[in-house]
């Protein structure tokens, strides 16, 4: 996979069928999807043979995300055995107030210190999985050890919630705060496609051009199951005129072997 491609997030897919969103991703010139597989040290149990039917659909790749909270071995270990239970082809970590050095109720090193445990213990259970990091927006002006993160191989998935945020969250705002922490190659925003504290998410033809402006190549969708048909096909169209992602040749992936795990959720 690609993280120069396009992708999307699931969080409840029983809210979405697979196989319409693998032909929508798949047709439109989007390249991987990812789904919620825990919260801390709480499983999210993926539905089913979802990912199967997704895969047989699209021919994409299936990844799993996860919430990290306070136990970051536990939380590294417990995302290895996932991908492996669920036979997924790649990890996006999302860490945010639980890992800033800076918080409302002061300062931690020990907060700060869990990117680097995290990412360690990911790394040797994991060494070869293509993985990344959803958080704020602007590196800049939070205070988790994003280079941590990038020395452990993990790209940056910004997000760019103009929904939520306002143009302080643009794409081009994200790439700006996280010049100093990530090669330019290495990140790719997120943009909102739920309903956020505004007046609504931008239109798909308002984030292409955000994205365009921002002269990132690589983004991703939050969330896949609010979408519909024609904000997939108005996304591809970017993709394939103004260059916004890759498009990646379909191919059938090869999904990891299952491992024989004693975990259950």
């Amino acid at each position: 996979m690609s993280w120069a491609g396009a992708g999307a997030f699931v969080w409840h897919e029983t809210d979405v069928a697979p196989e319409a969103l693998g032909l929508q991703l798949r047709d439109n010139g989007f390249s991987w999807v990812a789904v919620l597989i825990h919260d801390g040290l709480a499983v999210d149990p993926v539905e089913g043979d979802w990912v199967r039917r997704f895969r047989a659909a699209s021919g994409l790749p299936v990844g799993g995300w996860g919430v990290l909270r306070t136990e970051p071995e536990v939380e590294a270990d417990l995302a290895h055995r996932l991908l492996d239970q669920y036979s997924l082809d790649f990890y996006i970590a999302n860490p945010e107030a639980e890992y800033k050095f800076s918080n409302d109720d002061g300062q931690s090193a020990e907060r700060y210190g869990r990117s680097e445990r995290f990412v360690e213990l990911f790394r040797a259970l994991e060494p070869d999985t293509p993985a990344a990091i959803s958080s704020y927006c602007r590196a800049d002006t939070q205070d988790i050890d994003w280079r941590a993160w990038n020395r452990s191989g993990f790209v940056f998935l910004p997000q760019a919630y103009v929904n939520d945020f306002g143009s302080v969250a643009s794409p081009a705002a994200c790439a700006k705060g996280a010049a100093g922490f990530f090669p330019s190659d290495a990140v790719h925003p997120t943009v909102g496609m739920y309903a956020g504290q505004g007046e609504g998410p931008p239109s798909p033809e308002r984030y292409a051009a955000l994205l365009d402006q921002a002269g990132t190549v690589g983004f991703s969708v939050y969330l896949a199951e609010t979408g519909i048909a024609s904000d997939w096909d108005t996304f591809g169209k970017a993709i394939a005129e103004i260059e916004i992602a890759h498009p990646t040749p379909v191919e059938i992936p090869r999904p990891r072997a299952a491992a024989l795990s004693h975990y259950r959720s």
